[in-house]
């Protein structure tokens, strides 16, 4: 942006930020209203977000931390392709050789402009029920290059020209995706945010002035970045290599090893992270794209960096200003770097992403005491699985992605785990489905949803449980495809504390029996009566689990976390009473104190 004398005091600066918040809330709002598929609508698989024209994160409102860096790279890749753009035009973006996370997210683009000027661009990037890949799932591990992954990518592909759709980009769309209505449905949800935005700023700006707009951007992202150098300088100096291992996957029958040499500057307050150590392109759909790489180090450190509740310096924001303090080096043709095409990234924003997050803030734990936390919940089971099929109420074909579970988050020094993570990168901000929304527009039937017990890492501070779900198809064959993790190579409890248990999957037929699915990726074909059995991992612990609050435990087992034999098991606390009577059970302390001592001794 250009320099101005223009001045903003410390009080424009808190209203004009909340004020660009608050329009980023007007998108989330605007969107999650008017889309159709229960992918935005329910489970809120959806970010918005605004940057100017440059490029520059400014806000980001309750946006997945997965998708909404890379607004730079968005904003690059529509210039590039248009070097004019004008007042009314609108782009689809899902390319991630060129800024995309991943092919399933699709971005809608707006430069929004002010006195005939381009000085905003607006971002509603949302995950599509389809996209058109050759199997019905948006998930594709065993493509081993994007014409084998299937799906139409859109390199910042103009799709609104004065605020008119471009018809033959709509067409192709509606012919190639298996659920066009719902796809459209969706675009029209996205559009409607940016241009929610659009008139928000415009009305923003006409009340302030463009120049005094302008001097606030500059103050808000120098100010952000004092902020994060502040945080950073709370965090332990020094070099610090670290180290996760990706289970094996098809096409990767040893897994992959993980590599991230961090570099704390204490006296600048700037963070440097290498990604360089890693493998090529591999041959299979784990590749990430650019924007997940490098967002997955800066949110894994902000994530410690935001988590101290001791700490001195206000929460960092997530805006352009403090991604100054962060210099993430990547390179062509890595696995966790930048892609080369046509290497597939379908699965960018899962798997070696969700590894990528806590190999950050777990080397920090074992660094020092109090920081970081342990390893969360890896894998997608079936909970969260793309279902497909024919539904016979309605005479046409449906897929959508599920969200009908929950998955552990990792303790923290001073935290319990959280219950509703499902996934790391996301930072618990995804939603459950609605189990009455999803039979009513599906024809399935859910038969079971509940806390899966003793599924914790047990420890001083414990990771959260993670779920059991059962479901099954209500009429006619469904098909199920969802791919799990951390199997192999299990979520790791830190400083004592435990890893968690591992997710699995089985088949329940007709009759009750079970029949265990072993396979890491799976494409499950179910007939009316059998059901899925889906077990999600917990989260890891942190700390030794005989330090943690008996009274703790005893509310573990009263909301029926652990049983009364893991309490004594794992966390050596002794609980009398009716196991079937929670309001009898209490803790023996003479006994656990005893317990404790000879197994501290």
């Amino acid at each position: 942006m250009a320099s101005t004398a223009t001045e903003v005091d410390a009080v424009e600066l808190a209203v004009m930020s909340s004020r660009f918040e608050g329009i980023v809330r007007q998108m989330e709002n605007t969107l999650l209203r008017a889309a159709r598929s229960t992918t935005l609508a329910i489970s809120r698989d959806f970010s918005c977000s605004l940057a100017t024209a440059d490029g520059d994160l400014i806000a980001v409102g309750e946006g997945l931390p997965v998708h909404v860096y890379g607004a730079s790279l968005l904003n690059q890749a529509m210039l590039e392709a248009h070097p004019v753009v004008q007042e009314g035009d609108a782009f689809l973006h899902n390319d991630p050789y060129t800024g995309g996370t991943h092919a399933a997210d699709y971005s809608l683009i707006v430069p929004v402009f002010i006195d005939g000027e381009h000085m905003f661009t607006a971002i509603a990037k949302g995950h599509q029920a389809d996209i058109g890949n050759s199997i019905p799932t948006t998930y594709m591990p065993h493509a081993r290059d994007v014409y084998e992954e299937g799906a139409l990518l859109f390199p910042s592909v103009k799709i609104q020209e004065s605020y008119e759709d471009v018809a033959d980009i709509i067409r192709m769309c509606q012919r190639r995706i298996r659920v066009p209505e719902i796809w459209y449905g969706d675009y029209l949800a996205q559009v409607a945010a940016c241009r929610v935005a659009e008139r928000s700023l415009n009305e923003f700006c006409s009340r302030y002035g463009r120049e005094k707009v302008v001097a606030f951007l500059e103050a808000w992202f120098d100010y952000s970045e004092i902020r994060c150098q502040e945080a950073i300088r709370e965090l332990p100096a020094g070099h610090i290599e670290a180290r996760s291992h990706l289970d094996p996957f098809p096409g990767l029958p040893d897994g992959l090893p993980l590599m991230a040499d961090i570099d704390v500057d204490n006296t600048t307050g700037t963070v440097t992270i290498d990604l360089r150590g890693n493998a090529d392109c591999l041959p299979v759909g784990l590749n990430l794209s650019e924007a997940t790489a490098v967002n997955g180090v800066i949110a894994g450190t902000l994530y410690v960096v935001n988590s101290q509740r001791e700490s001195r310096t206000p929460r960092v924001e997530f805006n352009a200003g403090s991604f100054r303090c962060f210099d993430v080096k990547i390179r062509e043709n890595c696995c966790v770097g930048i892609p080369r095409f046509p290497r597939s990234c379908s699965m960018a924003t899962t798997t070696i992403s969700e590894r990528l997050f806590p190999l950050v803030f777990y080397a920090f734990a074992e660094l020092v005491e109090g920081w970081g936390a342990a390893e969360p919940c890896y894998g997608h089971p079936p909970c969260f699985g793309v279902v497909s099929g024919y539904d016979p109420r309605k005479g046409s074909d449906y897929i959508a992605q599920l969200f009908n579970g929950t998955a552990g988050g990792p303790a923290t020094a001073e935290s319990d785990g959280w219950l509703s993570l499902v996934a790391i990168n996301c930072n618990g901000l995804l939603y459950r489905d609605s189990i009455e929304v999803d039979e009513a527009k599906y024809p399935l039937i859910i038969t079971q949803s509940q806390i899966r017990p003793d599924s914790e890492g047990a420890g001083r501070t414990r990771g959260a449980p993670g779920n059991l779900c059962e479901y099954g198809p209500l009429l006619d064959e469904m098909r199920v495809h969802y791919q799990m993790e951390g199997i192999v190579h299990p979520a790791r409890g830190v400083r004592g504390g435990d890893g968690p248990t591992v997710c699995s999957a089985a088949v329940v037929g007709p009759a009750g029996g079970v029949t265990e699915r072993p396979e890491a990726v799976a494409a499950v074909d179910l007939q009316p009566g059998e059901r899925i059995l889906s077990r999600s991992a917990g989260g890891g612990g942190y700390g030794s689990p005989l330090e943690r609050d008996p009274d703790l435990v005893l509310t573990d087992v009263r909301e029926r976390y652990v049983t009364l034999g893991r309490a004594r098991d794992a966390y050596g606390v002794v609980i009398t009473g009716d196991p079937d009577r929670f309001e009898t059970l209490e803790v023996d302390r003479a006994a656990t104190s005893e317990l404790r001592a000879g197994r501290l001794g």
